[in-house]
């Protein structure tokens, strides 16, 4: 909508958005394009695209119809930001974007900055006061030469670098963001095509060694993906694409699967290891992980204990009701539960204690200064894991210590009784047959945790 109008009612035109009232997709794209047919050389307009930072962790803990009443109370602030003039629709799920008329692409920036403030007052919903901030991108109608599509894929691309270097940041549009977004989105489209079907995803597993007698129990997998022109990319290069392009799913139960499928060909040769399997907070959302982890484990008859699904320690204790019950069920066949990087964040142990977890991984970055040259630092993280340690033998359950990488780190692990390590001086993550020639090196006995 404009500023220059009142709001129509929120159910009216096929222009406006159901839910907001404001202008819908294709009245924005229509816009622009009308602003481009009437463009001069001191007439340009700039398109800012607002994306609210973790809404979709806010709408999964409030639920649809909660997530729907913060939308509406952010178009409504959106709104009253604009200019005289300017217009503002909602594109899809918490995405908005701004036409702000008569606005080069310096005057924009300002304004994406300026926006910050509209977050800056809680938002009051029903007994809760939700702190918001976005992500914005600006792109400028300086070429004239592309559609009104390109011109909102420019600000998005914008938005997504925005989002890369952290919450409540904009940024302008590019040509050499023009570059990287192309290969963003060559490479998403190659994931939605050919990656997984032509197996250019593949699985690597790092051990995890008993540090008492040096056997190898398990292994976290943890995916990569050979790009036939790129090389080896890394799980941190693709894997925000795939949530961005709504492929977090599928290519979790691809890896599900594949991991699965591993452990199968290992029991029918007597190799019992337990393989940790890294598990998407979105995979969460949709409700379905315990029936789709379920399905995998039976179809692919995965003795118990061998599969555990491992959690960020944030992600698990953001809503504990919406994931205690998934757990619940994938725990009844077999499957375990780790919660990963534990120690990185803040979490209620009181809360951690009432989940259904088996595993607890102590986090790297605390295992990096173990033997720190700043001796108070020393000090300080071999008392906070000694303290880690001692929390989960008492709530019962395995301890697994990350970022192993000197001796003196392995030796003050050994020291403070911690079972298990991962880590690069322990192994490197590796193929599954690479794998199997490690342990065959480094242990007499493949026994389980």
């Amino acid at each position: 909508m404009s500023r220059e109008h009142d709001a129509p009612p929120r159910h009216v035109a096929h222009r406006h958005d159901a839910l907001t009232g404001l202008a819908s997709r294709d009245e924005i794209l229509a816009l622009i394009t009308a602003e481009f047919d009437c463009q001069s050389s001191d007439r340009h307009f700039s398109v800012l695209l607002v994306d609210i930072d973790g809404f979709r962790e806010f709408n999964d803990a409030l639920g649809p119809a909660k997530g729907d009443e913060l939308l509406c109370m952010i178009a409504d602030r959106l709104t009253a930001s604009l200019r005289p003039g300017d217009t503002i629709g909602r594109l899809a799920g918490d995405e908005f974007v701004v036409i702000a008329r008569r606005c080069h692409s310096i005057a924009a920036r300002a304004m994406a900055a300026g926006f910050a403030s509209i977050f800056e007052p809680a938002f009051e919903l029903g007994n809760r006061q939700l702190t918001l901030t976005a992500s914005v991108g600006v792109a400028s109608s300086t070429d004239t030469h592309i559609s009104a599509t390109q011109l909102v894929h420019n600000a998005t691309a914008a938005m997504h670098a925005a989002k890369a270097v952290g919450r409540n940041k904009h940024h302008v549009f590019t040509d050499e963001l023009h570059n990287t977004n192309r290969t963003r989105l060559e490479l998403i489209e190659r994931l939605r095509g050919v990656a997984m079907v032509e197996r250019e995803l593949t699985m690597a597993y790092q051990p995890i060694v008993e540090l008492a007698t040096g056997t190898v129990v398990g292994a976290e997998a943890l995916i990569r993906w050979n790009h036939p022109e790129l090389g080896l990319l890394m799980p941190d290069t693709f894997i925000p694409l795939a949530e961005d392009a709504d492929l977090i799913v599928p290519l979790s139960i691809w890896i599900i699967t594949e991991v699965a499928g591993t452990i199968a060909d290992w029991q029918t040769r007597d190799i019992h290891l337990q393989i940790g399997v890294n598990v998407s907070p979105a995979h969460f959302a949709t409700g379905t992980l315990a029936t789709d982890v379920i399905d995998i484990v039976d179809t692919y008859r995965i003795e118990p204990g061998r599969l555990a699904l491992e959690l960020a320690e944030s992600q698990t204790l953001h809503d504990l009701d919406a994931v205690h019950y998934q757990l619940r069920d994938v725990q009844r066949h077999g499957v375990l539960i780790a919660i990963d990087d534990f120690g990185s964040g803040f979490s209620s142990l009181e809360r951690l204690a009432t989940l259904p977890v088996d595993i607890l991984k102590i986090d790297k970055s605390l295992t990096q200064h173990l033997d720190s040259d700043n001796l108070h630092r020393r000090r300080a993280m071999t008392t906070l894991c000694t303290a880690l340690v001692d929390v989960t033998s008492t709530l019962g359950k395995d301890t697994v210590i990350e970022g192993i990488e000197t001796a003196e780190q392995l030796q003050i692990c050994t020291d403070m009784g911690v079972t298990f390590g991962q880590g690069h001086l322990l192994g490197r993550p590796m193929s599954s047959a690479a794998l199997e020639q490690f342990i065959a090196r480094h242990s007499t006995h493949s026994e389980s945790a």
